[in-house]
């Protein structure tokens, strides 16, 4: 059971982030150069859908956890109906399941400035929610808040980089297989700049989970949860090499040869590999008590 609840926990949260992502490429990359958007409309519809298969598969195994029974015998509405009326985790579902059914209205209407703004809006609150299926939700009462905001912001950040990444790399070559390399600078200009910011975050919100859940060098390098953050780290610091190469090699040259927006092309693709496997180390992490509480 624990392989499918980390393999549900990986989906759903892979999902939930690229689903943010599009919203975030869309709103702060795409849309002051293009205008096009039945792509994104379409891949959004794509990860609400996922995600919502992975969360019923995951709430599913988390039922059967609390329950004590196997996956068949806890696929019963009143034991679902219970864990979602007496237990906090049950109540975050409720909250992300209305979330994700007004994100699926919004995404009916084919054209409106409004949708992708609400649209995005809900994403966020699809993807922050997450918080409180974690670690952080089940923080003690004096540290709550800020693991739940340090998780919060990690997971936002998250949802703009590495995540954006596909969406960017999509956005990219259709630009570049259309000829409108003036579009693609654009982007790769805009891009840039917010994942240098988003980084940032990601970074500083990183430290004070870590701060939190490993508490020290001991139960980094000894706990199963500190040696898989360590390898997450290894992941991130790996992407943030292939960005940076496409930083300060390719991007410098783009205005003069299309060749360096090809070479950034494939270098996303790399971090946005790179991104997924950090994604499934996150999933199992979720499942594993942290370094700070063996």
């Amino acid at each position: 059971m624990s392989e499918l609840l980390i393999l549900s926990r990986a989906v759903h949260i892979g999902s939930c982030l690229v689903l943010l992502a599009i919203y975030a490429v869309r709103l702060l990359i795409e849309r002051p150069a293009l205008e096009s958007a039945g792509q994104a409309r379409g891949l959004a519809g794509l990860c609400l859908a996922g995600a919502a298969v992975s969360g019923f598969l995951w709430f599913w195994v988390a039922v059967a956890g609390m329950s004590g029974s196997g996956m068949l015998e806890s696929l019963s509405p009143q034991l679902f109906r219970m864990v979602i009326e007496q237990t906090p985790p049950g109540h975050v579902w409720a909250f992300r399941v209305g979330a994700g059914a007004l994100l699926a209205v919004v995404l009916c209407f084919p054209r409106g400035a409004w949708r992708w703004r609400l649209g995005g809006a809900l994403a966020a609150v699809i993807v922050g929610s997450l918080a409180w299926l974690g670690h952080a939700g089940a923080g003690e009462d004096g540290r709550l808040s800020w693991m739940l905001a340090g998780d919060i912001l990690h997971l936002l950040a998250a949802g703009v980089w590495p995540a954006g990444l596909a969406p960017f790399a999509l956005l990219l070559r259709r630009r570049i297989k259309a000829g409108e390399l003036v579009a693609a600078r654009i982007a790769v200009r805009r891009f840039s700049a917010m994942s240098l910011a988003t980084v940032a975050v990601l970074a500083a919100s990183g430290v004070v989970n870590a701060w939190f859940l490993v508490g020290s060098f001991h139960a980094l390098v000894e706990s199963d949860y500190g040696r898989l953050l360590v390898a997450k780290l290894a992941l991130f610091f790996i992407a943030l090499a292939f960005g940076g190469w496409n930083l300060l090699v390719h991007k410098p040259r783009i205005e003069t040869t299309t060749g360096a927006l090809h070479s950034i092309e494939r270098k996303v693709w790399l971090e946005a590999a790179l991104g997924a496997l950090i994604v499934v180390v996150v999933a199992i992490m979720g499942t594993l008590p942290p370094g700070a509480h063996p």
